[in-house]
């Protein structure tokens, strides 16, 4: 996993992994219910589209960083060993989770695993929450620091904003290429300026 992570992001992925297997454990019904596995793979994995390594095999021209995180795992999984025991409908369940887990307004409302790792993520930028005491939340806090967290999300989003810069047009990370990258311009690039440039009245 550091392969293609930062010592930062790494940490980020193994809180947000325990703070949902804590939720799981708060939430009986929620816990029978979710693929411990698809839950450890999709969390553990969700950072790789944040690889800035040069000449990175992961990221993509074209695609936010959630979709090239998404099919990094998904080939994770199909080329792993152990990758013939998984069905298709789990590996479908890593791909949506790591594709939406920033859509909040989208994956809290899709499967309970997509949800569970959605939660678990924000989470570790939100505080506790969903059955998680604040007792739980510190421990893992403790044993895996965060002070260093901000810098590096912020740097990698600008990162993002300044090499692949129409994959962040329009969504959340605009804001961060606006305010701290050089000739960042979404001018005429957003829905709200293509939505209606084909159609005629008539």
């Amino acid at each position: 996993m550091l392969k293609h992570s930062t010592y930062p992001i790494y940490k980020h992925v193994m809180r947000s992994w325990l703070y949902g297997v804590l939720m799981l454990n708060a939430n009986e019904t929620l816990g029978n219910n979710i693929d411990l596995e698809v839950h450890a793979v999709a969390t553990l994995l969700h950072g790789l589209g944040w690889d800035t390594t040069e000449e990175s095999s992961i990221i993509s021209a074209d695609r936010r960083f959630e979709v090239d995180g998404a099919f990094a795992a998904r080939d994770f999984i199909q080329q792993h060993q152990d990758g013939r025991f998984w069905h298709e409908r789990s590996v479908q369940l890593v791909w949506d989770a790591i594709a939406l887990h920033t859509e909040r307004s989208i994956s809290y409302f899709k499967e309970l695993d997509v949800q569970v790792v959605s939660k678990g993520i924000a989470m570790d930028f939100s505080g506790p929450g969903y059955g998680v005491s604040g007792g739980d939340y510190a421990a893992i806090a403790k044993a895996f620091p965060k002070g260093d967290l901000e810098d590096s999300v912020n740097d990698t989003i600008i990162w993002l904003c300044d090499t692949k810069p129409r994959t962040t047009y329009d969504t959340w990370m605009q804001p961060f290429g606006e305010r701290y990258v050089d000739k960042y311009d979404a001018k005429g690039k957003q829905r709200i300026d293509l939505i209606f440039e084909n159609l005629t009245t008539g």
